[in-house]
Formats: structure tokens, sequence, C-alpha cells
């Protein structure tokens, strides 16, 4: 096929919705006064793409001939974290590839309109040596070299710095779109070029100063205030969300929407399922902490925001059991295993779910396959462990009360040392209930807690099976 004609069909293609999505993680941040001032503008343009062959020249020459239009950003640091980011939406593809470029403790730059790719790392560099955003920004037109023949009237640019203050430039060009300006404050800035109105930028502004929550939340806001204001004028096509941390990954949000017909939106639903996330994550680490309040709610506003992520479903499912809510695991499991049938084999047979064995709701999902493949292997590897290997055995058992062989697990334990921590009780005491003898199952909770009075699962576990839990 012909270079041509590889790049109408590329063409043609790129008009069927879909989404590229990239994601890392979170950050926080407060408001000030702003100011207005009123300029404009039509066009935005994609530069930091990388196409390589006949090909990729051939669809570089297509991008560079196609008239960029207009966006609308959000830049902003934080005083206290010094987390910096930015929250953008244009007309053309791949926004988050070539307009932010932010650094934690050092400031967000926004290079719009015409963007020049040179202008974030450049004025990055320059804030580092301590400059002002007004001294940056002064350096960046100054230093502008006509980036594929447009200079500093086609350039919309805005610099925020960590350390405070803001600088935003709207060339004549870019002020001669429908409308165009900016709102800025301390250690914000928000910009905008061929928007519906000076209205967008005012809604961004407000929404950012007035929610609450990480920078990455208020950026977000502001975002979509923009976009529920009338945005921009000639379209929507792609958007991003970046903020970076002084602690890096994984609190570092690096979210973008390549192509979309409703990019802020496809960046919401993006959002929600990185905070679910990582809301689940830190629900796990205050369970291992024994911190076990509140654990439940969060897992349900998690999963409320991402009951369509299985991965997000079985991680809660496992929280869910780690609290000893075994009705809410199996509905997690069952949101997860309907939407995505085939995790089922790959979910289970591990043990994780050991404690759901014996409910019927559960053993629908354990196949004769599966048991009997578990049990095979168990068999083979168990004559292989030793009371030197405490940790096998109890991945053994964990294996076998998952397809549901009680029996099979409790020998197991009983070949075994003495229980050596509150999960070895706990254990024994899943195997006796699955086994019908909730009074054996009980017992084991009640030697459990005379080793270990404080342990939370094991009070828990105890009250479900003397109240028929």
């Amino acid at each position: 096929m012909a270079p041509t004609e590889l790049v109408e069909r590329w063409s043609d293609e790129l008009t069927n919705e879909h989404s590229e999505f990239h994601l890392d993680q979170v950050g926080t941040a407060r408001g000030a006064s702003a100011r207005t001032f009123r300029t404009a503008e039509p066009s935005v343009r994609l530069s930091a793409m990388s196409l390589q062959g006949t090909f990729g020249l051939a669809l570089v020459a297509v991008l560079a001939a196609t008239p960029s239009r207009a966006t609308y950003s959000i830049a902003a640091c934080d005083a206290v974290s010094g987390q910096c980011g930015v929250a953008v939406q244009t007309d053309n593809l791949a926004v988050g590839a070539s307009v932010p470029s932010v650094v934690a403790n050092v400031g967000a730059i926004v290079s719009q309109f015409e963007t020049h790719p040179r202008h974030g790392p450049r004025g990055l560099e320059l804030l580092r040596e301590e400059r002002t955003p007004a001294e940056v920004l002064a350096a960046l037109l100054r230093e502008d070299d006509g980036f594929e023949g447009r200079g500093t009237e086609a350039r919309q640019v805005a610099v925020v710095a960590a350390a405070g203050g803001v600088a935003v430039h709207t060339g004549d060009a870019a002020a001669a779109s429908p409308w165009a300006g900016a709102r800025t404050g301390e250690r914000y800035s928000v910009q905008g070029n061929g928007l519906a109105g000076p209205g967008v930028v005012e809604a961004m502004e407000r929404a950012f100063l007035e929610t609450r929550g990480p920078l990455a939340t208020r950026l977000l806001a502001g975002l979509v205030a923009g976009d529920a204001a009338g945005g921009q004028r000639s379209g929507r096509q792609s958007a991003a969300l970046q903020v970076r941390t002084p602690e890096g990954f994984p609190f570092d949000v690096d979210l973008r929407v390549d192509h979309s017909s409703d990019p802020v939106g496809a960046l919401q639903l993006l959002y929600d399922l990185l905070t679910a996330r990582q809301d689940v994550i830190d629900a796990r680490i205050s369970v291992r902490r024994g911190e076990t309040a509140g654990v439940r709610a969060r897992l349900i506003a998690a999963v409320g925001r991402a009951s369509k992520w299985p991965r997000i479903c079985v991680e809660a499912a496992k929280v869910a059991l780690s609290i000893e809510d075994r009705s809410l695991a199996l509905q997690y499991l069952a949101l997860a295993f309907a939407r995505s049938p085939e995790r089922v084999p790959v979910v289970l047979g591990g043990g994780d779910f050991a404690e759901l064995g014996a409910e019927p709701a559960f053993r629908r999902w354990v196949g004769e396959d599966l048991r009997r493949d578990v049990v095979s292997d168990v068999g083979s590897a168990a004559g292989a462990s030793s009371p030197e290997q405490p940790e096998l055995v109890v991945r053994h058992v964990r294996r076998l009360l998952e397809v549901g062989e009680a029996g099979e697990a409790l020998r197991l334990l009983d070949a075994a040392p003495p229980p050596a921590s509150s999960g070895d009780w706990l254990l024994r005491a899943a195997a006796h209930a699955a086994l019908g003898d909730r009074e054996a199952a009980r017992e084991a909770c009640r030697q459990g807690l005379r080793e270990s009075p404080d342990d939370p699962r094991l009070r828990q576990r105890l009250e479900a099976l003397s109240t028929g839990g």
C-alpha cells in the first residue's frame, strides 16, 4: 500500500472513537486572588509526535498541514506539598505529549496555540536557577527560534513557579481567535484560546479554588468546569492531567486521553479508576496496620467508581475478606467474573479466597478441573514440604480450602507444627467451619485470641461463628 493510501486509511480510522489511556498517580493545593485580560485564538497544534519511516514522514506532513484550533489549560503548584501539575484539553491529537511540562518543587509550564517543544524544558531549567516566572517567560520569548515558521505572536505560554509567582503571554495571533485570555493567582494560572467566551476560564478558576482535595482533583475539577462552560468553539479531541510529586511514582499522576469525542469525560473516568485503585491500596495498608475502621466504606466508594474494572473488583474482594466481610467479597468477585469470565482460572486456585471455599455462591466458580489440578499440585508439593517450611504448608492449606477440600486441608494442618500465628488459627477455624464443626471453629478462634488477644480478625470470626454468620 502506498504511503498516501496509508495516510488516508489512518485518517479514516482516526474518526472512529477510541481513546488511548496512560495511567500513573496522586497530589494537593490552595487558591488566591485572580486577574483577567482579554485576548483570543483559533488554533492549537500537536508537536511532540515521533514517527519513523516513509509512512511516518507522510503522516507528519499531513499533521503539519492540519490547522490546529484551540486549547484551554490550568497550571498550578501547591505551596505545602511541592506538587505541581497541569490539566489541559484541545481539539488536536495527544495534547499530553506536547503542551504540559511539570516538575515537583520547580514549576508547571504550558505552551499552547502553536506549541514550541523547547518552552517547557527550557522554562523548567530556568526556574531551577531560581529565575522568576517573569524572567523565565521573557527568556523563552527572547529565545524563540520560530519553530515551524511561527514566532512569539503564535504562542500562548504560562509559567507557574513552585516558589510562587506566575507569568502569562498571549501573542497577537493567538489573541485574534474568537476569545483568548487568562486568569491568574498565587501559584496558578488558567488560560485558553479559541474559547466560547471569558466564562470558560472564569468557571475553571472558580472550580479550582472551590474544590477541596488533592491537587490533581482540583485541576481536573477546573478542566471539567471549563468544558461545561462551553470549552473551545472548534471542538474537542484530547485531554491530559499531569501532576508531579516530590515522592514520584506511585504518587505522580500522568493520565492522557489521546483521541476521543469526549476527552474530558474520558479523563474523568480515568481519574476515577486511578483514585479507586489507590483507595483500595490504602485500605489494604490500613488493614495490615490493624486500622480497620472505615475500610468497608472506602471499599464501597472505590468500587462504586470503578465497578467496570475487574482487576479493582478482585483486589477489593481480597481486602473485604481481610476484614471478614465475605458477603462484600462475593459481590466484588461476582462483578469481576461477570465482566471478565476468563479471569476465573487466573484469580482462583492460588488460595487468596480460602475463606470462601465453603460458600455455595463461590463454589460455582470452582470447576472440577480446577479442583482436580489443585489437589494434584498440592499432593505433589506437600511431600516436599517440611516443618521447616511452614509458609508452604499454609499455602497448600489455603489452596485446598479455596477449592472445597477442607478435609484434606485439616489433615495437613494436623500434621503441621502447632499454630504460630493468628493466621494459622484462622485457617484452622475456616477448615472446621467448612466441615460443619462450628464449635471446633470457635475453639480455634478462642485459642488464637488467648495468644493474640487484640487480633481483630479472630474477634470478628468468633463473633460471626457465634451468631450464625
